[in-house]
């Protein structure tokens, strides 16, 4: 009897190692940013898209990847392609895609830097972006100045309008807007920038609407789009494809009952 448990316990260790050792291999794989891209092939109608942790619009832990998930892979499939979805910090996505090792990545808002390294789609999305508070701490703001010399919470690579590092503004990023919130309730910001919905599901879900709440006029209103390294010899027809498969699941209604689909 004693052989046989012993048997057993080995067994299961035996397995677990090799769990930890494929988990390890898979992330030591994908933190050396391996070419995933499929669209480089000229006669391929599949593309890998860098896809992000940004609830409740898009997210591995989402209903089919989100609704803005859906709405893109829909787009293209109205052009009778297919997407394929990789989930990657922000930062890797976006480093990825610039590399074309992945074909596309989504969503980002434009800016300059971007501008300079990454075509756009035509808008998926349009999001205010405000600034939550302690309740203990309110913030009010008329003037863009009226933000210089506040702590305030945001997330790497993101892009918050005039908040910017290099004109004057504090901003102290993370890797992710939970941080950010959990951190504004604990008094250590002075304030945490987000889009409207996506902070609201935040503090519903950290049980800290009590203590948290948001200015309402926005620092960024923004449209957000898929977007593709300019060095994507197909970037082109690529954008061309899209944009032409959400304009039309816009105009027969496939892009409302994907957003609003639960």
């Amino acid at each position: 009897m004693e052989k046989k448990r012993s048997a057993i316990l080995l067994a299961q260790g035996i397995a677990l190692a090799f769990l930890l050792i494929a988990g390890a291999g898979f992330w030591f794989y994908m933190s050396m940013d391996p070419d995933l891209a499929k669209a480089l092939d000229k006669n391929s109608r599949t593309l890998v898209i860098a896809n992000g942790e940004w609830a409740p619009y898009q997210g591995a832990s989402l209903a089919e990847g989100g609704p803005m998930s859906r709405i893109v892979a829909a787009a293209f499939e109205r052009q009778g392609w297919t997407v394929e979805y990789v989930y990657l910090p922000w930062a890797q996505g976006l480093s990825m895609t610039e590399k074309v090792k992945t074909d596309a990545t989504m969503l980002y808002s434009y800016n300059d830097e971007r501008g300079k390294k990454f075509y756009y789609s035509d808008p998926v999305l349009e999001l205010d972006t405000v600034v939550f508070y302690n309740m203990n701490k309110p913030v009010r703001w008329e003037r863009p100045e009226d933000l210089k010399g506040l702590s305030l919470g945001g997330v790497e690579k993101y892009d918050y309008g005039f908040v910017r590092e290099d004109d004057g503004y504090s901003i102290r990023r993370s890797s992710s807007s939970e941080i950010n919130h959990r951190r504004l309730a604990e008094g250590r910001l002075d304030g945490a920038m987000d889009e409207v919905l996506v902070g609201m599901k935040i503090l519903r879900e950290e049980n800290l609407r009590h203590r948290i709440s948001f200015f309402p006029t926005p620092i960024k209103r923004t449209n957000y789009h898929m977007i593709i390294s300019k060095d994507h010899p197909r970037a082109a027809e690529i954008l061309q494809v899209f944009n032409l498969g959400l304009a039309r699941i816009k105009e027969d209604g496939t892009f409302t009952a994907l957003l609003e689909y639960k």
